[in-house]
């Protein structure tokens, strides 16, 4: 469902399929992960927000990791 993420060290952006950014948001919060505050979906993006302990840019590589975009 994710097609690539991208971040400007400050917040991430996920960009999937069209319809799926609900879906996607809701499974990085049920995560949990200590590195994501939260996040907003619409359609076909999500931004994520880092946690102040964590930075955009080590979020990022782990939603890669997670969805399968390394």
């Amino acid at each position: 469902l994710v097609l690539s993420a991208e971040d400007n060290g400050y917040l991430v952006v996920l960009f999937t399929q069209p319809g799926a950014a609900s879906t996607v948001a809701r499974a990085i919060d049920m995560a949990r992960l200590p590195q994501c505050l939260g996040s907003v979906a619409g359609d076909d993006t999500v931004f994520v927000a880092p946690s102040r302990a964590s930075s955009a840019r080590s979020l990022a590589r782990k939603l890669r990791e997670l969805f399968g975009k390394s």
